[in-house]
């Protein structure tokens, strides 16, 4: 079932058989968040609509595209995400993705859609932490057994 998820979220992202290169990886959730941009001295910076996919390991996103498919923007990492809520006049609805590659803030459809989404993105990233650590613990453990 969820081989069968991956391979229909791929259908729709350009490229997005690179997705399956991983078998581990699962597909978690998708949906719209609106991305502001820098904010600029001539105002709040502009606003733009990508499609949002979760997966196990990595939150990709990007817009919709003349053809009807996603072309990819960014893949980010869940093991170096922080999610923050949204400072001053931007926090209803609003959210930080924090990531060394790349910030910003993201505006959802309602607060009930934002707060899913953190709760999604933050669920998420604590499995993949875990799944680090326990693969590190276990590369460990066999190192040791070689030694003895």
């Amino acid at each position: 079932e969820s081989r069968m998820a991956m391979q229909n979220i791929s259908n729709f992202i350009r490229n997005g058989d690179i997705l399956l290169s991983d078998p581990t990886r699962t597909f978690v959730r998708e949906g719209d968040l609106i991305k502001r941009h820098k904010t600029t001295t001539l105002g709040s910076g502009r606003t733009a609509c990508y499609r949002f996919f979760l997966f196990s390991d990595v939150l990709v996103y990007g817009h919709k595209s003349s053809q009807g498919d996603y072309k990819i923007h960014e893949e980010l990492p869940l093991k170096l995400i922080k999610i923050t809520d949204a400072e001053g006049d931007a926090k209803q609805c609003s959210f930080r993705i924090n990531h060394p590659n790349k910030s910003f803030t993201v505006v959802a459809a309602s607060d009930t859609d934002k707060e899913e989404w953190i709760e999604s993105i933050q669920r998420t990233v604590g499995l993949e932490l875990h799944r680090i650590s326990e693969l590190e613990r276990s590369r460990i453990e066999a190192s040791r057994r070689k030694e003895v």
